[in-house]
């Protein structure tokens, strides 16, 4: 009997393959690890892709796994019959073994007997070959399929945007591919002809990418070379295996989503028929609660932006039907349940998800009511919303884009499409522009750069530098645009490969080393180190005289100063960790960190900011272990190993087999019984914590909902910092003429006379220097001019009102800054004469102001300051004339 639920899905699909010699490997987090061209794992392979180029290898050759996967390109189109922002990718792989016809058979196989689907409902697609590519139709996919008893006319050509996959990223493993559709029935549409158009986005639909035949490399320049060996990768949605296997009409009725559709009809009160808006909340809690539970706070760039998107247009589509308020709690509550069996993480990390679910909502909820009301005031006043209006909306208030153009189209407000993306875009990129500051320009190898295949099968770099500073290594290859045959002369730079190093490559939140090379033939200096995926470390060097050239025998020398800083502000992160851990509290998670040789850097996870007590306790303790001068250990064992002794680890981060555990304290011969800090890392460390001389926190802050920031400074920084402050204070003591011990004191008793002083300024009555009213007559009507202090606004109408009735004119009076506040009042004589809404509107439209009033007194600001000379000549086209 075929299976129909998705957990029988998933154990069908895993048993097929480990049946037939496949290996079930564990799924990896959604979040990409060391690959700076992605931020989420979006398909099933993205997170192996290492075994396709040989950097890294396979366990077994042939492979097998369901792998949870973020994509968000197809965005707009979620709520559709079947895509979806987070899905799980049923995956198989043949790395280096069989090639397309093993792969159709065990697709055929496991499609018409394993899961029992009729053979006359599948269709599939093959490559029709790209000459500008010069790859040819692929007819060893389609020969293998009619093999194994697929009819030609079930056999469709599909050009390169079709069927031609990858890479997962701007580079890496790619190839044609032959993908599997169901037809889903007439009633989606007309049936396909050979030779006419093949209907993929509603009669037929893919359940299986059965073979992408991994044979080429696209390189970061955009060419395709070889792989070393050719590979299989295929991918089948579970959600739209389930679906098709029950018949049903989209993904949202499977057992997957269907509890949390009806979670989401009932937070929004909105039972009976499903709507698409019902679909699109549903996926988009599931993906935010995938990502929140990897450790992901929303924020506004990199992986925390994807679930603050998805959560604001969320919330944005439960607003726009009427909601009161947002509290998708029970949705994402449904998706743990649902999930929670398969990933035992999103039970064990529920309330720290929901939380920031709520605490993200909650930020937003009122920006968003800003934003709509926004945009009602545009739709109102213009014929069209437009791209500069929509990205005003997006950066302002966080609108969704796509929000505020349904909410326009749904107005009326028509868009001329082309006009409305490009005024979008140039709004984008002022922003960005603005945004960005000075960017790197320099082209160079990143981590998971694509290296040439004669430098891919060089060895890993050995790493000396937690031992030495300085150590003899050979050029094995030098890279960049100003290397010739192997040779870069003076004024070059170019990425350097050696066989040893003593130079830390940039990992764990500490910057690369930087440092000297000399060599027989020239010398010249290393700006920075990265290690590439590949385990190379990869050094920029610039040739400052004589050549440098590729075998030769260098001797690379580490900065020592700027390591020793590197070293003590990193070693700084571990105690932090810790005395954050024991004064705020166990939930405390490291979010984040950067540790460079001027500063550190620290994210922490903590719903509301450190408290100053807290602060100084937190301080006070890592300074106490600095003067106990606790000597650091380390020791090399498995990450299991490290887990089990309670080394503190980063949530998300992979480790290799063997990882480095440094410690802090725990070495009774010295003294040192207790441990303080257990952590699992790879940078470099001071030896003994009394090597940090002094550690001083600089500031905290929010970078995230839930997340906090601390950056403090160690060593010469520190005392610098201290010096500083001490500077200060006794300059403040100087002008506060009070000792540095009774400043506060003194500092208080200025403050609370100048608040009494402010307080009797602002309660008494705005005072009008009579000897400063310019009195003048413009046609029949006698003013009264003044400008009064700025700090006097809040009296400004009363005062007018009194001028105007002692001075029996019309009084004008106005603020001495700018922007300016003006107020008009008219007395009795000219009560029906003069309207003082009328005049100072008119005065205002001149100056650039708004405001207000009745006709006998009126106040507004926003304005220019007016010239005297000036504004008896703009009232006099105002005011009635001599009778």
């Amino acid at each position: 009997m075929a299976p129909t639920s998705s957990d029988a899905v998933r154990e069908t699909f895993l048993q097929y393959f480990r049946a037939r010699n496949h290996t079930e490997i564990q799924g990896a987090s959604v979040l990409a690890k060391d690959d700076p061209t992605l931020l989420f794992i979006n398909s099933g392979m993205a997170a192996i892709k290492d075994y396709f180029t040989g950097v890294r290898t396979p366990p077994t050759p042939n492979l097998t796994n369901i792998q949870p996967c973020i994509r968000t390109i197809d965005i707009d189109d979620i709520g559709d019959r079947h895509h979806l922002s987070f899905f799980e990718m049923m995956g198989s792989w043949s790395i280096g073994e069989y090639w397309k016809d093993r792969a159709v058979e065990l697709a055929y196989e496991l499609l018409t007997d394993g899961f029992g689907f009729n053979p006359a409902q599948l269709y599939v697609t093959v490559h029709e070959g790209d000459e500008a590519m010069g790859i040819p139709f692929d007819e060893e996919s389609a020969s293998a399929w009619e093999r194994v008893g697929m009819p030609r006319d079930h056999i469709v050509a599909q050009p390169t945007a079709d069927n031609f996959w990858g890479p997962a990223g701007n580079s890496g493993p790619c190839g044609p591919c032959t993908e599997v559709f169901l037809d889903t029935g007439e009633e989606y549409g007309e049936a396909y002809r050979p030779g006419g158009e093949f209907d993929t986005e509603r009669r037929y639909i893919e359940i299986w990418n059965a073979a992408v035949c991994m044979q080429y490399d696209k390189g970061l320049d955009g060419k395709l070379s070889p792989l070393p060996f050719r590979s299989i990768d295929t991918g089948s949605g579970l959600e739209r295996i389930t679906l098709a296997l029950n018949g049903y009409d989209n993904v949202y009725q499977t057992d997957l989503l269907s509890p949390l559709v009806t979670a989401t009809q009932d937070v929004l009160g909105e039972l009976g028929d499903i709507q698409r808006h019902h679909r699109v909340i549903a996926d988009h809690l599931r993906a935010s609660v995938a990502i929140m539970a990897e450790g992901v706070v929303p924020g506004n760039e990199g992986a925390g932006y994807i679930p603050r998107r998805l959560l604001r247009r969320a919330a944005t589509l439960a607003l726009t039907r009427g909601l009161s308020t947002v509290d998708f709690s029970p949705v994402a509550e449904a998706a743990i349940d649902r999930l929670g069996g398969v990933y035992p993480h999103y039970r064990t990390r529920q309330d720290q998800v929901i939380s920031g679910i709520r605490s993200e909502l909650g930020e937003f909820e009122g920006a968003l009511r800003r934003g709509l009301g926004r945009l009602d005031e545009l739709l109102s006043t213009k014929p069209a919303l437009t791209g500069a209006d929509a990205y005003d909306l997006l950066s302002t208030f966080g609108l969704p884009e796509e929000i505020a153009r349904e909410v326009a189209a749904s107005r009326g407000a028509a868009m001329e499409e082309s006009r409305y993306r490009a005024d979008f875009e140039a709004a984008r990129h002022t922003h960005q522009e603005r945004s960005r500051g000075e960017a790197r320009t320099e082209t160079r190898i990143l981590p998971s750069s694509i290296l040439p295949a004669s430098v891919l099968t060089l060895p890993a770099t050995t790493f000396v530098g937690y031992d030495r500073m300085t150590e003899r290594a050979t050029v094995l290859a030098l890279l960049g645009p100003s290397v010739t045959d192997g040779h870069l002369a003076v004024g070059g730079e170019a990425d350097l490969i050696v066989d040893r190093t003593p130079l830390y490559g940039e990992g764990g939140g500490q910057v690369g080393d930087r440092g000297s090379f000399t060599g027989p033939s020239g010398a010249g200096s290393v700006e920075d180190t990265i290690v590439h995926s590949s385990g190379k470390h990869i050094h920029r060097v610039r040739v400052t005289e004589g050549t440098l050239s590729v075998g030769e025998t260098i001797t690379l020398a580490t900065d020592d100063a700027r390591r020793a800083a590197s070293a003590a502000n990193h070693s700084a992160t571990h105690l932090l960790n810790a005395a954050l851990r024991r004064v705020l509290g166990a939930h405390v998670r490291q979010a984040g960190s950067l540790v460079t040789p001027d500063r550190l850097r620290f994210d922490f996870t903590h719903p509301k900011p450190v408290s100053p007590d807290e602060m100084e306790e937190i301080e006070r303790l890592v300074n106490n272990w600095v003067l106990d001068d606790l000597p650091r250990t380390t020791q090399v064992m498995t990450p299991a190993e490290a887990i089990a002794a309670g080394a503190t680890s980063l949530e998300g981060e992979s480790y290799p087999d063997d990882v480095r555990v440094v410690s802090f304290g725990g070495d009774p011969a010295a003294g040192f019984a207790t441990t303080v800090s257990t952590e699992l890392c790879g940078g470099t460390h001071v030896t003994h914590s009394g090597q940090l001389g002094l550690l001083r926190i600089v500031s905290q802050e929010s970078v995230a909902s839930g997340v906090r920031r601390i950056t403090a400074y160690t060593r010469h920084a520190a005392l610098e910092h201290t010096l500083e402050q001490g500077r200060t204070l006794a300059t403040v003591a100087g002008i506060a003429q009070s000792s540095p011990r009774d400043v506060v004191e003194a500092v208080e008793r200025l403050a609370t006379r100048a608040a009494a002083k402010a307080a009797e300024r602002k309660s008494g009555p705005t005072q009008v220097d009579t000897d400063a009213v310019s009195a003048l007559t413009v046609g029949g009507v006698d003013l009264a001019l003044a400008a009064v202090p700025p700090d006097q606004v809040g009296g400004l109408r009363g005062a007018a009102s009194g001028l105007a009735k002692t001075a029996d004119r019309v009084a004008v009076l106005w603020t001495d800054a700018e922007p300016s506040t003006m107020a008009v009042a008219v007395p009795a004589r000219y009560q029906g004469v003069v309207n003082a809404n009328t005049l100072l509107r008119g005065v205002l439209a001149v100056l650039g102001g708004k405001g207000g009033g009745n006709d006998t007194l009126a106040q507004g600001g926003g304005a220019r300051r007016p010239d005297p000379d000036a504004l008896g000549a703009t009232l006099a086209g105002m005011l009635p004339p001599a009778s």
